[in-house]
């Protein structure tokens, strides 16, 4: 095996450990992104079910001083509930895991189609690892951890 060949057989070995590390991330991001939803999505429901609960029972409780104090209740605990989400920045964070596991699968079928060509050369690895350690870079300095 010649010299060249070498070298285009190395870059090769480091754009296929630089495909395993996007799909790894990719995977992390998905991971924190369906765990993040379910309770985003919990903290939503609550919020609704104790609004509800409020405007039923300020409805059904003008007379009734126990019932104003309970939607007074329900009512402070969605507020709650909805600060919670503003403070942890739910919804900034599901956008930005979700935007970095497609950037990271974009980046995956990038990097194999390129592997996929037989004909390049060991200079066009070079210039193609570059433009996807830039990239990384890029992704990396754009998500929100």
């Amino acid at each position: 095996m010649s010299d060249e060949q070498n070298k285009i057989n190395k870059k090769r070995k480091r754009l296929r450990e630089l495909h395993k590390h996007c799909i790894i991330q990719s995977n992390m991001y998905r991971k924190r992104y369906k765990r993040l939803k379910v309770r985003d999505d919990i903290c939503d429901v609550a919020h609704t079910s104790l609004n509800m609960s409020a405007v039923a029972l300020t409805i059904s409780g003008i007379g009734l001083p126990p019932l104003l104090i309970a939607s007074a209740t329900c009512a402070g605990l969605g507020l709650v509930l909805v600060q919670a989400q503003k403070t942890y920045n739910s919804k900034i964070r599901l956008t930005n895991y979700n935007v970095a596991t497609l950037q990271y699968e974009e980046l995956a079928r990038e990097i194999n189609a390129v592997l996929l060509r037989n004909h390049c050369s060991s200079k066009e690895y070079l210039e193609y690892i570059d433009d996807v350690n830039a990239k990384l870079n890029m992704i990396n300095d754009s998500r929100l951890l």
